[in-house]
């Protein structure tokens, strides 16, 4: 792995990593709390994200067909703690089977046939679904961050699902 892309993986680890620790630290109320029924829990999140990365790094940039229905992802149940932590570490291991055999310039090639944005579609580089991914990451890191403080102080009517 050269250094570019080595840099962009660690980053990757780090902002994981945080999102991991807030999630083990919380009770599984508050893993499974959201302030309504429209909105997604972390647990949600995780699976959403596990999910995602999947495509983004796996199939986008690493060709590895991901079998991703996301609708899934996003399907208001309570997901078992262990099983969505168990996804994102497959996704993880599966992220850094895919980065570690990549350079900065292998990223300057265009994604996997089976991934296309904007109308026209396109397929963009892999380097724009890697960076794409971690804006991702960490949009939804931040919700989960915030759902967790707000399960904290949350009235008892809003609570798990």
């Amino acid at each position: 792995m050269d250094a570019g892309v080595q840099g962009i993986a660690a980053y990757l680890d780090e902002t994981w990593e945080s999102l991991l620790k807030a999630a083990a630290e919380a009770n599984d109320v508050a893993f499974q709390w959201s302030p309504g029924p429209e909105f997604n829990s972390v647990a949600i999140l995780l699976r959403h994200l596990a999910g995602s990365e999947r495509w983004w790094i796996g199939e986008a940039i690493g060709g590895i067909p991901s079998g991703r229905v996301r609708d899934a992802e996003f399907h208001h149940d309570r997901p078992r703690r262990d099983d969505v932590l168990r996804s994102v570490e497959e996704a993880r291991r599966l992220t850094r089977q895919v980065l570690g055999g990549v350079s900065m310039r292998d990223l300057e090639a265009e994604t996997a046939p089976t991934v296309t944005i904007g109308k026209p579609a396109r397929r963009p580089t892999k380097l724009w679904a890697l960076l794409h991914y971690l804006e991702h990451l960490g949009y939804h890191r931040g919700q989960a961050l915030l759902l967790l403080k707000m399960a904290q102080t949350a009235p008892r009517q809003a609570s798990a699902r």
